[in-house]
């Protein structure tokens, strides 16, 4: 087994297998189906391509497999799905008795494996004694703290007497196989989303993950990542771009589709003010998602000029959520529930808002702080070029509204029968901030014209 570098962005690995087969060869694409000894598999195979990142801790199909590795591992060939790799190049050489396979990984394409990253974690754990993909778990602590193998009278054994454990796992590198799939070449996203997509359907797989394969995330990771303090790069790494992503310790997870969400909630396209309240966007939050995902054309590019503003659109959702809690610090903001005589005894948690992590007195329920935020769309404009940019300062305004803007989210949470999510769902709230916001920036435009 082995690798070496072609070109800076691909990776050529070469490793032993036991059998090969050509599944398709059409001119263009090429389909190999090999079987590989899990003790011949690469350690560091490219998973920029699967649509989550593994963690054989978390998933609990990973428990199965470590105990058909342990117990039966000539069957884990039978028993397992197999992993699938889209690649620039595959070539099977035989070499005396030996068959070879060399792929070619272009980094920049996302190659990589596609699918199967738990089966990979999984062998790596077991055979390779690796837990890059088991949260730098050991196999034993695994199986102690996570798969009760002291339950199971097929494992118990092995947890007790390291010596029948490493007995186990030489009989894991001597019996257990794993089919690969290699695809190639596959060097648009568009195909590697197609392909991930068809071969995630038995787990699921978050619209987002599939998305950032595609790279429609692209333009907001260049745009957060270029952005002054507090974004940049360490924020870029902070937002969950794909399922069972890792953000650095002691920092706030951002999902992106927060972010979506926030793009779509001032979408003036979409969702023109004074025409169509933004409502939707709570309603069918995931349709909404998916929605921004096959966007095309005119749409597409109207997000992509949407994005560029994202970084006053975190600023100015993170400042609401501070903020609106203080206007009225005995309304329960977090799930419109009063706190009962024995939570008020109880020690205050540390809360921070979502995106930022700025320290703040409550939780807001995003029924509560999503129309107050969309409300701020008929502050944008758009130039000749395509351009967005806020008339005036969305946060100087809100800070001048900001009581009147709380008492319409109040009066609406008790005239809907004091249901949270109503406030979210009906156009109530939501067309009577928009008022607010536009009557105050009617009176502004007449203030001026008399200066």
């Amino acid at each position: 087994m082995s690798s070496h570098t072609v070109a800076p962005s691909v990776k050529t690995y070469r490793f032993k297998i036991n059998r090969a087969f050509k599944a398709l060869d059409d001119g263009i694409h090429k389909k190999w189906v090999l079987v590989v000894a899990a003790r011949d598999l690469p350690r560091d195979l490219p998973l920029d391509a699967n649509a989550r990142v593994p963690n054989v801790i978390k998933n609990a199909t990973c428990s199965e497999m470590r105990e058909t590795l342990l117990m039966h591992p000539e069957l884990f060939q039978i028993f397992n799905g197999g992993m699938v790799c889209t690649a620039s190049t595959v070539e099977v050489r035989q070499e005396g008795n030996e068959q070879f396979v060399e792929a070619a990984f272009d980094q920049e394409q996302l190659q990589g494996l596609v699918n199967g990253g738990h089966t990979y974690g999984t062998l790596l754990q077991v055979v390779h004694d690796n837990a890059i993909y088991a949260e730098g778990m050991s196999l034993k602590a695994a199986l102690t703290k996570k798969d009760k193998a002291a339950e199971n009278p097929n494992l118990a054994a092995l947890i007790e007497d390291d010596e029948k454990l490493a007995e186990r796992i030489a009989r894991a590198r001597e019996h257990a196989h794993v089919q690969i799939e290699l695809v190639a070449p596959v060097a648009e996203a568009k195909l590697l989303e197609q392909i991930a997509r068809a071969r995630n359907l038995s787990q699921s797989v978050d619209q987002t993950a599939l998305q950032n394969l595609a790279g429609k995330y692209e333009v907001m990771k260049k745009v957060l990542g270029g952005a002054t303090a507090p974004f940049g790069p360490s924020f870029v790494e902070r937002v969950v771009w794909k399922t069972n992503q890792d953000v650095p310790e002691d920092s706030v997870e951002v999902p992106v589709k927060t972010l979506i969400h926030l793009l779509a909630l001032m979408n003036t396209r979409w969702y023109q003010p004074r025409t169509k309240a933004a409502n939707e966007v709570y309603v069918r939050s995931g349709v909404v998602v998916r929605e921004f995902g096959e966007s095309e054309g005119d749409d597409s590019a109207f997000f992509d000029n949407l994005t560029q503003l994202l970084p006053e659109f975190i600023r100015l959702y993170d400042h609401i959520y501070m903020t609106l809690p203080e206007t009225d610090a005995a309304f329960p903001w977090a799930d419109g529930k009063p706190a009962s005589d024995s939570s008020k005894r109880r020690k205050k948690t540390v809360v921070t808002t979502p995106l930022l992590g700025r320290a703040c007195s409550s939780k807001v329920s995003g029924a509560f702080i999503w129309p107050v935020f969309s409300a701020f769309r008929l502050l944008l404009e758009q130039n000749g070029t395509g351009s967005l940019r806020f008339k005036t300062d969305p946060i100087d305004l809100f800070d001048q509204k900001k009581m009147e803007l709380s008492t319409t989210i109040r009066n609406t949470f008790d005239n809907q029968g004091r249901v949270v999510q109503m406030v979210g769902k009906t156009s109530d709230a939501w067309i009577r901030l928009e008022g607010q916001i536009e009557m105050e920036m009617m009176i502004r435009e007449r203030m001026k014209a008399t200066v």
